[in-house]
């Protein structure tokens, strides 16, 4: 069984929010959550494409990014 682009937003927002809450007091800390955010739009979009046969991967990054935004998707660094 497959998940849905919403039900992994819904079990990814609590814990990027609470990296967020940890993480947010340290000036310095916006370079490494930057990184945090940019690997979480990797993988959903290594999931999503898994999900539908594609040949290629890597395969409409940007495209998987703003679903995942419009699915209601935190950031680390707002």
């Amino acid at each position: 069984m497959f998940w849905t682009m919403n039900q992994m937003v819904e079990e990814l927002n609590p814990r990027i929010q609470g990296w967020r809450n940890y993480y947010a007091l340290d000036s310095f800390a916006n370079k490494f959550l930057n990184k945090i955010d940019w690997y979480i739009r990797k993988r959903l979009t290594l999931f999503w494409n898994k999900k539908l046969y594609r040949r290629k991967k890597h395969h409409k990054f940007g495209l998987v990014g703003i679903m995942a935004q419009k699915s209601g998707l935190k950031k680390l660094v707002v």
